[in-house]
């Protein structure tokens, strides 16, 4: 699988211009490695890939967006050198501390859902760095199926698995 598709969004002159849009940001590829180095871990595989193809930004529409679209989430997907700083200087500038205390160790919250409260982690020490989680609710088990959901279904389908999950206990 390839981001391909996210392509067209990546480096354009009216990036953030419009609070409901896809947009990212390339960045040098060297900034990979010297956050991994900086944060003294490996980003999961399909996480590296996607940051070497498109970098980093937020996705709130879907490929085939209904008339009156609306999101409210950022999507956000964080930078390399963003969760470096998170990782080696603590939370205060990415998220509230009430939230910073559910992670365990070795969670990656790459992905701000709405606010600094609410998070997707990658799990990087576990058996599948490449899954995206809800704490203990896998969401995805590949990073690339997940983005590629988020664009081809919905940018929001992870909230659906949320509320089901938590709706039936």
């Amino acid at each position: 699988m390839t981001f391909e598709y996210l392509k067209k969004f990546v480096d354009q002159p009216d990036n953030k211009a419009s609070v409901i849009r896809n947009w990212f940001y390339s960045f040098p590829q060297a900034e990979i490695e010297e956050s991994e180095r900086i944060a003294n871990i490996r980003f999961p595989l399909e996480l590296r890939k996607f940051y070497k193809e498109i970098g980093y930004g937020s996705l709130k529409v879907p490929n085939n967006p209904p008339d009156h679209y609306d999101f409210s989430g950022s999507n956000y997907i964080y930078s390399p050198k963003s969760l470096a700083d998170f990782l080696v200087n603590g939370p205060e500038d990415y998220m509230i501390d009430a939230t910073y205390e559910l992670l365990s160790p070795g969670d990656l919250p790459f992905f701000e859902m709405y606010d600094s409260s609410h998070f997707l982690l990658m799990k990087i020490t576990s058996d599948n760095p490449n899954a995206v989680w809800w704490y203990d609710l896998k969401i995805e088990d590949s990073f690339e199926k997940f983005i590629w959901r988020l664009y081809y279904e919905s940018p929001g389908f992870y909230g659906d698995i949320i509320e089901k999950h938590y709706g039936r206990k």
